[in-house]
C-alpha cells in the first residue's frame, strides 16, 4: 500500500505529494486526512495524507509513525486545500496546516546519540534543552561525527487529565492514619472526588496511592475538557422578532442550495437575533451552524448570547483562548458534540460535516482576510463550503462593503435589509469642525462641545465612549534641532513610542529600544515624542475632569489573557464612566447605559495610500456612532474632523450608506478599482534593491507577453514601506476582469522563479485580492 503525503515544508520546488510505502501494522489504520511522522531526506517531518493507492514500488521509504487515531481533516478539506491552493497561489501543505489547530501542529528536534559527550550535555536529551553556547559546542562535534544528531519530531498537543477517587470500604483505613481518615469522611459526603479538590485537604499522591493499594478506594484517570465558558448557563429566551427581522429569518430559511445572502442592518438593528432565530431552525432540523465574527467583535457578550442559547453544543474557536482550550474545542467539533461554531477567521475551517447554515457577521471587516500564506478569504472559503453542503451563506453588516453590496445590487446575492433601528431611533451625530477649535486657541484633542457632553453624561451617571482613529495616527519620536526621527534600522518606518516601559517599538520586525535622552544624530536634548495615543488622551481627560473614572482599553492594557474581558465587565458593572480606545472598542459592544460616543480624528486614515481608506474611515465612523443610545435613553455622538465637508465625514454622520456608496463607486470605476476589477499585488523582496527592481522587472515582461485579457499592469514600483526586516522591496499591481484567467499564469510564472526562490536570492508573494498594500 502506498500513501501520497504532503511534507510540513513551504518549499516551491517540493509543493507536491510523495509516495511512502505504508508498513502492514498501519494499512487497516491509514486514511486520507491522517497526520504522519515521514523521513524527508536527513530530517524527519509531518506529513498529511492526502491520498492512498494499492500496490507497492521499490525504494519507497516507510512511513514511520501515524499521529493520528482518526483522519484530523475531512474529504470536504481536503479538496478545500486544492481550492485554496489554486485561488490564493499558496503552497497546498500550508493551506492543509491552516485547517489544523496549533495543538496539531509540531516542532521539530534533534535527539544527542553518542557515548563520549561534553560536560553536563546527556544521551537521549534534545538540543534545543541547552543554552546557545553548549548548542554551538554539540553541533560542531556532530559535524566533526564524533556525536550523532537523531532528528525527532514533537508533538505540541496535550490534553488535560485527573483523577477520578470512589470511596470503596472506608473500614481498610487504619485509625493513626489521620490524613486518610480526613480523606475518607469527605468521600463519605460526596462518594466520586476529583484529585485535583481532594488534595487541598494537604492529602499527598503517597497517601492516595497507599488508601489505593488497600482497595479503600478506587482511582480511575479521566479526561477533562478545557471550557473556559463551562460556568455560562443555557437560558431558553423567547424573543419577539419584528417584521423585518422575520422577513429575514424566513428567507434564510427558504434559501437556494449555495445561496448567498446579503443582511444589511442599520446598527442596532438586532442582526443577532436574527443569526440566533435562523441558527435555531437549522440546529433543530438536525445540522450544524458556523457564525464568523472578527476578533474584534468577538466578545464576551457575543459568546455569552450563544452559549445561553446553545448551551454547550456550541464549540468557540478565537485567539483570546490558550492552545489547550483551543484543541479541547476542536476536539468537541470533531467529535460531533457541537452543533454550532462560533469563531474568528480560521473558524471557518471547523470539521463540521453537516453544515445547514454560515453566517460571516461584520462581512465587511478586513481581518477576514489573512496577510500570511495561505493569504486566503474567509467569505470565499464559506461560499466554497456552502456549495459543498447545498446550504445558505448570510454575509451581515450595517456598512457592508462595496464589493458585497455591487453584488448584491447586480443580484449575485440575494438583499436582506433591516432599516430600523430595534426598539429606538438612530442617534443623531453632530460634526465638530477642529479647525475652529484651533482658530479659538484650542489646541487640545477635545472639542469645548464634546469636553460639555461628556461633564453632562458623568452628572447624570451615564456612560461614554471616546475613540481614537489610530491607524495612520502613531505616536512617534523626532529632534526639534536637527529634524531627524528615529526610524527602525531595518525597516523604513518610524519607531512608535509606548509610554508603558518608556520604550521606542517597531510595529512591522518587533524591534526596540529605551527612550533616548538625547538624538542619537546631533546629541541635542531637544528629542520628544509627537502624535497622540490613549495614553496622552487619558492624561488630558484626566487633567480636565479628575472626577472621571477611565478604562483604557488598547494593546498595552489588553496583552494578558482575559484581560479584555475583565475590562469590559467592569464597565458593565459602571466602574467607570468612560471607555476609552482604539478599534477595538468599535464594534461588537452593547451597553444600554452608553449615551455618548466620542470620535476623535475621525479623518486620521483618509490620507493612507490604500483606495478603500475612504470605505475604512466611513465603516469606523458608522459603527462607532452606533454604540449610543442602544437602551431606553437617548444617545448621540460627536464627530471630530479637520475636513467636515468630506462626503465620507458628512454621509457617515447621516448613517446614509446608499449615498456613500453611490458616491465612491463612482470614484472606484474612475480609478479601475474593486469591484470594477480585480487586483492582485505581486511583491519582491532582497537584500539589494537592484536585485528586487531587477526580478520586478523581468517579471512584469513575463506577464505582458502571457497576454492575459481584459488585464492591465502597473510597475514596477518600490512599495509604500520600502524596506521591512532589511530586505528592500518592489511592487506590481495586476488588475483584471477574469480572474480564473489570471490565476494559472501567475502560477506558471511562479514556478519558473522556484529554484531562485528555493535558494532564497530573492522573496516573491503574490497576493490575490489585497486589502494591504504597504
Amino acid at each position: 500500500m502506498i500513501a501520497h503525503v504532503h511534507v510540513d515544508a513551504p518549499v516551491i520546488t517540493i509543493d507536491r505529494p510523495f509516495d511512502y510505502e505504508v508498513p502492514p501494522q498501519f494499512e487497516t489504520l491509514i486514511e486520507p486526512g491522517m497526520r504522519v511522522s515521514v523521513p524527508f531526506g536527513s530530517r524527519r517531518l509531518l506529513g498529511i495524507v492526502t491520498g492512498v493507492s494499492e500496490g507497492t514500488r521499490e525504494g519507497l521509504k516507510p512511513l514511520e509513525a501515524l499521529l493520528d487515531e482518526e483522519s484530523s481533516l475531512t474529504d470536504e478539506l481536503l479538496d478545500l486545500s486544492n481550492h485554496v491552493k489554486e485561488t490564493t497561489l499558496c503552497f497546498r501543505s500550508s493551506a492543509l496546516l491552516a485547517m489544523l489547530p496549533a495543538a496539531l501542529k509540531v516542532s521539530y528536534d534533534k535527539e544527542i546519540k553518542g557515548e563520549t559527550l561534553p560536560d553536563g550535555v546527556r544521551a537521549g536529551t534534545h538540543l534545543s534543552e541547552y543554552p546557545k553556547e553548549t548548542q554551538s559546542i554539540i553541533l560542531a562535534l556532530a559535524k566533526k561525527g564524533d556525536i550523532l544528531l537523531a532528528p525527532v519530531l514533537k508533538e505540541k498537543r496535550t490534553v488535560k487529565t485527573d483523577l477520578v477517587i470512589e470511596l470503596i470500604d472506608a473500614t481498610l483505613i487504619p485509625a493513626r492514619a489521620k490524613k486518610q481518615q480526613e480523606a475518607i469522611q469527605l468521600l463519605k459526603d460526596v462518594p466520586r472526588m476529583y484529585w485535583s479538590s481532594l488534595r487541598q485537604i494537604g492529602l499527598s499522591r503517597a497517601q492516595l496511592q497507599k488508601m489505593e493499594s488497600l482497595r479503600a478506594v478506587k482511582v480511575t484517570e479521566v479526561e477533562l475538557n478545557r471550557d473556559p465558558y463551562a460556568t455560562i448557563e443555557q437560558v431558553i429566551e423567547t424573543v419577539e422578532l419584528n417584521e423585518s427581522q422575520a422577513a429575514a429569518v424566513h428567507a434564510i430559511r427558504d434559501a437556494e442550495a449555495g445561496e448567498t445572502l446579503l443582511l444589511h442592518g442599520v446598527t442596532g438593528s438586532g442582526k443577532t437575533e436574527v443569526y440566533l432565530e435562523a441558527i435555531g431552525q437549522v440546529v433543530d432540523d438536525g445540522k450544524q451552524a458556523i457564525l464568523l465574527v472578527p476578533e474584534i467583535s468577538l466578545t464576551p457578550m457575543m459568546v455569552k448570547r450563544f452559549k445561553r442559547r446553545f448551551g454547550d453544543r456550541v464549540a468557540v474557536l478565537h485567539s483570546a483562548l490558550s492552545q489547550g482550550e483551543k484543541y479541547d474545542e476542536w476536539r468537541k467539533i470533531k467529535r460531533r458534540e457541537v452543533d454550532v461554531v462560533v469563531g474568528a477567521r480560521s473558524a471557518i475551517f471547523a470539521p463540521l460535516e453537516n453544515i445547514g447554515l454560515i453566517i460571516l457577521d461584520e462581512e465587511h471587516e478586513t481581518t477576514y482576510k489573512q496577510e500570511e500564506n495561505p493569504r486566503y478569504h474567509a467569505r470565499d472559503v464559506a461560499i466554497w463550503r456552502a456549495e459543498y453542503h447545498e446550504c445558505p451563506v448570510v454575509l451581515g453588516s450595517a456598512t457592508p462593503s462595496l464589493e458585497s453590496y455591487a453584488r448584491a445590487q447586480k443580484g449575485v446575492y440575494r438583499y436582506l435589509q433591516l432599516s430600523e433601528r430595534y426598539g429606538g431611533e438612530m442617534p443623531p451625530v453632530h460634526i465638530i469642525d477642529m479647525r475652529r477649535e484651533l482658530a479659538k486657541g484650542n489646541t487640545t484633542m477635545f472639542s469645548e462641545d464634546l469636553f460639555v457632553a461628556i461633564n453632562d453624561r458623568i452628572a447624570k451617571k451615564e456612560q461614554c465612549v471616546i475613540l481614537l482613529n489610530r491607524r495612520g495616527f502613531t505616536t512617534f519620536v523626532m529632534c526639534r534641532d536637527c529634524g531627524e526621527g528615529l526610524t527602525c534600522p531595518h525597516c523604513a518606518v518610524n519607531l512608535t513610542y509606548h509610554q508603558h516601559g518608556d520604550r521606542l517599538k517597531c510595529h512591522y520586525c518587533g524591534y526596540e529600544i529605551g527612550m533616548p535622552s538625547k538624538c542619537p544624530t546631533c546629541d541635542s536634548k531637544k528629542i520628544k515624542q509627537f502624535g497622540t495615543g490613549t495614553q496622552k488622551i487619558e492624561t488630558e481627560l484626566l487633567n480636565r475632569i479628575p472626577e472621571a473614572r477611565i478604562i483604557r482599553m488598547d494593546q498595552d492594557t489588553t496583552s494578558r489573557k482575559g484581560s479584555h474581558e475583565q475590562l469590559l465587565k467592569r464597565f458593565e458593572d459602571g466602574e467607570a464612566d468612560i471607555l476609552l480606545g482604539t478599534q477595538m472598542i468599535a464594534k461588537g459592544l452593547d451597553f444600554p447605559n452608553v449615551t455618548l460616543v466620542g470620535v476623535l480624528a475621525a479623518d486620521a486614515t483618509l490620507g493612507m495610500p490604500d483606495f478603500r481608506a475612504t470605505e475604512r474611515t466611513f465603516q469606523l465612523v458608522t459603527q462607532v456612532a452606533g454604540r449610543a443610545g442602544r437602551g431606553s435613553l437617548p444617545g448621540e455622538a460627536y464627530v471630530q474632523t479637520y475636513n467636515p465637508d468630506h462626503y465620507v465625514i458628512e454621509t457617515a454622520s447621516e448613517h446614509d450608506y446608499e449615498s456613500f456608496y453611490a458616491r465612491e463607486m463612482q470614484l472606484r470605476q474612475v480609478g479601475n478599482h474593486p469591484p470594477y476589477w480585480y487586483v492582485t499585488l505581486v511583491t519582491f523582496a532582497a537584500e539589494s534593491p537592484l536585485v528586487a527592481q531587477a526580478e520586478a522587472e523581468l517579471f512584469a515582461a513575463d506577464f505582458v507577453e502571457a497576454h492575459v485579457a481584459q488585464s492591465r499592469l502597473n510597475g514596477p514600483m518600490p512599495a509604500p514601506l520600502s524596506k521591512l526586516k532589511n530586505l528592500f522591496r518592489y511592487q506590481l499591481f495586476i488588475k483584471t476582469k477574469h480572474p480564473e484567467a489570471l490565476y494559472p499564469v501567475l502560477a506558471t510564472l511562479q514556478q519558473a522563479r522556484a529554484k531562485a526562490i528555493s535558494k532564497k536570492e530573492y522573496q516573491l508573494s503574490i497576493d490575490v485580492n489585497p486589502y494591504v498594500f504597504m
